[in-house]
């Protein structure tokens, strides 16, 4: 009996490195995020400012809806002939030629207005001036990465790099900024659907931190913060059709945290679900949806009138305008299914990290194999997470809150994928950027990955494959000459970092954990060497993105305007 509690008292006692790790590389995390946020700015003022007029997708049909308000004529009425196709191939190839009108090109008549409406005094306050509307963008794009944050520090406070690093992901993937720096309506509804989710994960963390009796009642605070998560849903979806994919997950997890009343501590029990947190829990859906619902429902029945009483999103008369654009059925038809899994999985991963203009600039082939290997860093990087995760306490250094808000993370991803297969069940439309609106989640795994890959263990075993991988492609590249010698050297200097980053936490974490050379223990744990391993702990955490922003400064002069430029 003595034994076993002295075990007890050593387990209680022991915290993994994971729990204490991001103190040990991020001391100001807001002072990083106004860092990101300036270096988002610059970034994406650079895209607006060199990508020429018009480059970028839709972007001259996102302008004629504000412009179609702006000059008073109301809003937007989809009509046939306002896709064409030979037309648009024509702008295109000819780099949107002046004697070439884009007046014709209407096709997202369709879409939600409100994007267009707020657009609107931009456009008529600058004349209609388009750099004007794209750093309008621009900024909805700096709030959303504020947005973006918050919500992360709300789950995961201790956790900065979870946090800093979802927000600097987001901030510099190549192809998000330059979405984020051209006209459409995809900043606002990310802006809006960000807000929503904010309110969802607040409110969230205080039932989940009521563990009495009393958390089966709802404070009237907690209908406001509904009835708040329910107009900035609406307002959502009154701007892009996306946002009626997030309405029934967030209906649901709302129903699932009132009715199972989950306690956010793992050694407390949730309370029992009963009847009563089940029509409470239905009582809460109602108070999210009904204002969702009522905000939009003018506009199922403008649309109704429009084109027809089963059209209430205007989606049937998009289908049936844009005649000429590519199909699934008539590409498998052509090209078979192989072909099309092939360029589906290969042209949506190029142009999620970037594939510019009409999608028609891409960067070099070396950086998309660079970009492949630290993906495949970062699936290690969550297998390592999981299994860390499945050992349970101590090691899972998180509470039910945060589990169930990753778990919803998942399923959120897996909604996103749905709706881009979907589509493209229809249209031929391997395009990344479909993925972006789920860009919360996708950012919280990537930084979560990356967080992994920082601890010793895990980032010396993904490091040493790395390194294989390297060698290998040498060993291969004797006999055939398939990969740039250049992108074997990265990858395998990517490597070398993993496996020796860990030295950088001497001083800072028990020496057994990391796994050196004495000698190398004794050298490195001098107090006059932690500054500089401080520093250094910094920048190769943050190396990945300091990567990509300074690949957001030479994508617009090396790949966008000579190929796009006059």
């Amino acid at each position: 009996m003595e034994k076993i509690g002295v075990e007890d008292k050593i387990i209680a006692g022991y915290r993994p490195i994971s729990a204490s790790l991001d103190r040990y590389y991020l001391s100001h995390p807001r002072f990083a995020l106004m860092l990101i946020v300036a270096g988002y700015l610059i970034a994406a003022t650079i895209f607006a400012v060199v990508t020429p007029d018009w480059q970028n997708p839709d972007e001259p049909a996102h302008y004629n809806n504000i412009a179609h308000i702006a000059e008073g004529r109301g809003l937007p009425v989809l009509r046939h002939g306002d896709y064409d196709q030979d037309y648009l191939s024509a702008l295109v190839s000819g780099r949107f030629p002046p004697h070439l009108s884009i007046a014709p090109l209407r096709y997202e008549a369709y879409q939600p207005p409100l994007y267009y409406l707020v657009a609107a005094p931009v456009f008529l306050l600058s004349g209609g001036d388009l750099l004007i509307l794209r750093l309008f963008n621009v900024l909805l794009g700096a709030i959303s990465l504020a947005l973006l944050y918050a919500c992360l520090e709300t789950v995961f406070p201790a956790k900065t790099l979870l946090t800093v690093g979802a927000v600097a992901f987001t901030a510099f993937l190549p192809m998000h900024v330059a979405m984020s720096a051209s006209v459409n309506n995809d900043g606002l509804a990310e802006l809006l659907l960000l807000a929503a989710m904010l309110t969802l994960l607040r409110w969230m963390k205080r039932r989940f931190h009521r563990a009495s009796e009393v958390a089966l009642s709802m404070s009237s605070l907690e209908w406001q913060n509904l009835l708040l998560l329910g107009v900035l849903l609406g307002l959502g979806m009154a701007t892009k059709i996306y946002a009626y994919l997030a309405m029934p997950l967030i209906a649901g997890m709302v129903l699932l945290t009132v009715w199972l009343a989950p306690s956010a501590h793992l050694d407390q029990p949730s309370m029992r679900p009963t009847r009563r947190s089940f029509v409470q829990g239905w009582k809460a859906v109602l108070w999210v949806s009904l204002p969702a619902l009522l905000l939009v429902a003018p506009l199922w029945m403008r649309n109704v009138a429009l084109y027809g009483p089963t059209d209430l999103l205007g989606l049937q008369m998009h289908d049936a305008v844009v005649i000429g654009q590519p199909t699934t059925a008539e590409w498998i038809e052509r090209e078979g299914v192989v072909s099309y899994i092939e360029r589906g999985l290969d042209f949506t991963f190029r142009s999620f990290w970037g594939v510019f203009g009409w999608m028609g600039v891409f960067m070099d082939t070396r950086v998309y194999m660079l970009l492949l290997v630290f993906t495949g860093a970062l699936m290690l990087g969550l297998l390592w997470a999981l299994v860390r995760f499945i050992c349970g306490r101590p090691e899972a250094d998180m509470d039910r809150y945060q589990f169930w808000v990753l778990g919803f993370f998942a399923v959120m991803i897996l909604a996103v994928l749905a709706g881009f297969v979907g589509y493209n069940l229809k249209f031929v439309q391997h395009q990344g950027r479909y993925l972006f609106w789920g860009l919360l989640p996708i950012s919280a795994f990537v930084a979560l990955a990356w967080r992994e890959l920082m601890q010793p263990l895990q980032g010396k075993l993904t490091g040493m494959m790395a390194v294989v991988l390297a060698a290998a492609l040498v060993i291969a590249d004797l006999r055939v000459d398939m990969m740039d010698r250049w992108t074997m050297l990265a990858i395998g200097l990517f490597g070398l970092m993993l496996m020796l980053q860990p030295l950088l936490l001497f001083g800072s974490v028990d020496a057994i954990v990391i796994g050196a050379p004495t000698f190398i223990q004794r050298i490195l744990e001098q107090e006059r060497w932690q500054p500089a391993l401080r520093t250094a702990r910094v920048l190769i955490w943050a190396s990945p993105f300091l990567a990509l922003f300074l690949l957001n400064l030479v994508i617009p002069f090396r790949y966008i305007q000579p190929q796009l430029g006059g």
